[in-house]
């Protein structure tokens, strides 16, 4: 981790003159305005340290928005950092055993009452980091998530439609939820259903859930700021990265996981890096097919990160491969931040 040293913290916390912003009123201003600053983007990128060197800067600490970096165990191949030697904390982290599969919906819930008791009734900048799209969206917009599925009315529905046809509840739906039908095939029961079921558990018509996540509303002030780096870049990032987790331990970590019980856990099945290694334990791949394999899935994954973030048009991008030295980049981020702060007052 490669944070600014202590004269170029100290030569941005001056006054500065021209293009770069007083740094006390920049403080104050975002304090006093309750801003949320997002670093995202994929993985690879630097977010982490960025964030971590802005912490440093506004005396605050960090919130991981990471689906994989809240569990126990699950270190090495999640890329966790060690921020304690910072004076930094990091919440988020290390909140649940890996055979709790979290919901979207819980961790939104625990992630903003963080931000409400640890940051905005302290008078402290809230820094959410992370390259979980979803998450992010689910912890700082107003979106409406649909219910899990209700067994007891998906079979009854199912027997009624057995019994009475499909067109008698496609007719049902037009009814109800007249947008939805309308974008829908009459002859696509398994839709027709599920629309039919969240109505019936929230009395809400399912295009009303589309609807919000359309929207784009955030509950905060929140200035988004993403990072990304050229392509060959990234790659060469990433193959980095997976060469030196599996140098770190990461076989012997997935190892005790799985000697704990977890092995069958869905976090484990589901992330990269653990999911191959489990492979590998299991002789269906060797190392190098297991490591070779952990690359190709993490470019995978940071290429579906890039196309979530890139509809969304709030998001301020920075080319991460455009400054020669961290402090540089660091310099542009709080320009930026600036910048958010006087279109405020517009």
């Amino acid at each position: 981790m490669h944070l600014l040293k202590k004269y170029d913290l100290n030569s941005i916390k001056e006054n500065f003159t021209g293009e770069f912003p007083n740094y006390s009123n920049l403080l104050k201003k975002i304090e006093n305005n309750k801003k949320v600053i997002i670093i995202c983007g994929p993985t690879c990128t630097g977010k982490s340290k960025i964030a971590i060197n802005l912490a440093s800067i506004f005396k605050t600490d960090v919130v991981s928005v990471d689906s994989m970096q809240i569990y126990k165990g699950m270190d090495i191949g999640t890329d966790k950092y060690n921020v304690n030697k910072y004076n930094i904390k990091q919440h988020m982290i290390d909140i649940f055993d890996p055979d709790h599969c979290v919901t979207v919906v819980e961790f939104r819930d625990i992630c903003r009452n963080i931000i409400k008791n640890e940051y905005f009734s302290k008078k402290k900048i809230p820094i959410l980091v992370g390259g979980s799209g979803l998450y992010i969206r689910g912890v700082v917009d107003d979106l409406e998530f649909i219910p899990e599925s209700n067994e007891a009315i998906r079979s009854k529905l199912k027997n009624n439609i057995k019994k009475y046809g499909l067109l008698k509840y496609c007719e049902e739906l037009k009814n109800i939820d007249p947008i939805y039908s309308s974008i829908i095939s009459e002859n696509d029961e398994r839709r027709i259903i599920r629309a039919l079921e969240v109505y019936k558990i929230t009395g809400k018509p399912f295009s009303s859930f589309q609807s919000k996540w359309k929207n784009r509303k955030s509950i905060y002030d929140c200035i988004f700021i993403g990072i990304k780096t050229e392509k060959n870049k990234l790659y060469k990032n990433i193959d980095e990265r997976v060469d030196k987790m599996f140098d770190m331990g990461l076989v012997e970590e997935v190892i005790a996981l799985v000697r704990k019980g977890y092995g069958d856990c869905y976090s484990l099945k589901q992330a990269v890096g653990y999911k191959e290694v489990l492979e590998f334990l299991k002789g269906s791949i060797n190392i190098d097919q297991c490591i070779q394999k952990v690359k190709k899935n993490t470019k995978k994954l940071a290429k579906k990160q890039m196309t979530w973030f890139k509809s969304d048009n709030r998001i301020k991008w920075i080319t991460a491969d455009n400054y020669d030295n961290i402090l540089d980049l660091i310099k542009y981020i709080l320009l930026i931040i600036e910048s958010s702060n006087e279109n405020d007052k517009n």
